[in-house]
């Protein structure tokens, strides 16, 4: 397939992959007997905070009575049990997420949750499934040169509120706080909602999930809501999952309690715990946004120094965000170690310099930097210099379960484990 691949031209391939995800798609509901029709499917879109929302959404469901599967970048629940998403694929193929459902469908779960991504939804792999209800977590510039701008970009994710509002009881729920919120509220769906925590004017939704926000969470119609995920981004993912929970007939007291236990998503802003006195911690963060948001997050912590490790993916995607990244990063980091993220087919030391750039462009950077193109040697380099009350951010892998070197070469990888394999290496050193 690959050898096919490289005797097409690019955009050949571009122009083509929508019709044949869509011919993938249709046959393969009809082949898995439309698993969609005999389940309430939920399709969570937006720039960040998808996988976090859709883990939250079925936490509650399932705590209340309610059977709910999920497909997501991190992990693949199909009512029962987990598996960690190895394919690298957010949103999986018309095939195999059609597969999933009736997976899904045969474990007696009444919902499915499904992460939907801008490509996913722009190769139509989400044709022949009937979303019931669309949800938006927020918009921000992602993906751009893929999509061909951001306009394109917003088009692409509207493809699921278009499928959400042909249903005779669709229901749209969008964050009312992200610019962008009227768009995705201009799709004729039968119901139309909005959450959020500030104060909007507008006459096209129902205003019942205005929030306060809190010191530990939020207050959303007297219910008090505790969020125990780091960052002020994950008051909203919980909003939204408790706002579509309640949508589907939990009481808002129901999901608080849900929501107060749930306490961890792997490879999200997730703590390596250690016994060396600092911090680390492990993020995806693929887009500035997320970096800009994790690391700000991260920085109301206490602490003394942040040391940050980060690359920037490759091939012919995003290749601006490369700058971005470095100039984001420099604006909290007190030391930064640039390394490869997935390379793909681009040129390692290329990426690694216009991350330097953007470092360089931050008249306000905070420390010094260095390239470590080997990962795992630059997260060895990170954990080293680290010293007690510091805090190691790790970003671009997240729980994504392999990486993508020079030559399109994909080795096994676990970004958690290599940073405990790591930190035993100090430990033992420290012993000695």
């Amino acid at each position: 397939m690959e050898f096919i691949k490289k005797l097409i031209p690019d955009a050949v391939l571009k122009s083509i992959r929508p019709f044949y995800h869509a011919v993938v798609a249709v046959i393969a509901g009809w082949y898995f007997g439309h698993p969609s029709r005999e389940m309430i499917v939920i399709g969570v879109t937006g720039t960040a905070g998808k996988s976090t929302t859709v883990a939250m959404l079925a936490r509650i469901l399932n705590s209340n009575g309610r059977k709910c599967g999920f497909i997501t970048t991190v992990s693949f629940f199909d009512g029962e049990s987990e598996h960690i998403n190895i394919h690298g694929l957010s949103m999986p193929g018309g095939w195999q997420l059609q597969k999933d459902l009736a997976v899904i469908r045969s474990m007696g779960c009444q919902y499915a949750v499904v992460e939907c991504t801008s490509e996913g939804l722009a190769q139509n792999r989400h044709l022949g499934i009937s979303f019931q209800m669309g949800v938006l977590t927020n918009l921000s510039p992602a993906h751009l040169e893929t999509h061909g701008g951001f306009e394109n970009y917003k088009k692409a994710k509207g493809k699921l509120f278009r499928v959400v509002a042909k249903q005779p009881s669709g229901v749209i729920l969008v964050n009312l706080d992200d610019p962008n919120a009227g768009y995705f509220l201009s799709f004729n769906s039968k119901q139309k909602f909005g959450a959020g925590f500030k104060r909007w004017k507008t006459n096209v939704t129902d205003l019942r999930y205005l929030a306060i926000k809190t010191d530990f969470g939020f207050e959303l119609n007297g219910v008090p809501f505790e969020v125990n995920l780091l960052g002020d981004f994950n008051k909203y993912n919980a909003l939204l999952a408790a706002s579509t929970a309640s949508l589907l007939g939990v009481s808002l007291s129901q999901c608080a309690l849900s929501i107060a236990e749930f306490s961890f998503i792997r490879g999200r802003m997730e703590e390596v715990k250690n016994n060396l006195g600092f911090k680390v911690i492990v993020d995806y963060a693929p887009e500035p946004a997320d970096m800009e948001a994790a690391l700000g997050a991260i920085s109301q912590l206490p602490h003394k120094s942040i040391i940050h490790v980060f690359g920037s993916t490759g091939g012919h995607r995003d290749k601006a965000k490369r700058f971005e990244f470095g100039k984001i990063s420099a604006g909290f980091a007190d030391r930064i170690v640039i390394t490869n993220d997935d390379v793909y087919n681009s040129d390692p030391q290329e990426i690694a310099e216009n991350i330097e750039l953007g470092i360089k462009n931050n008249e306000l950077r905070k420390g010094e930097y260095e390239i470590v193109l080997d990962r795992r040697g630059a997260i060895g380099k990170a954990l080293s210099i680290a010293q007690a009350g510091d805090i190691v951010v790790i970003t671009g892998k997240g729980s994504e379960q392999f990486l993508v070197l020079p030559g399109n070469r994909r080795v096994v990888w676990d970004e958690v484990e290599v940073v405990k394999q790591e930190l035993n290496k100090l430990t033992k050193i420290d012993q000695e």
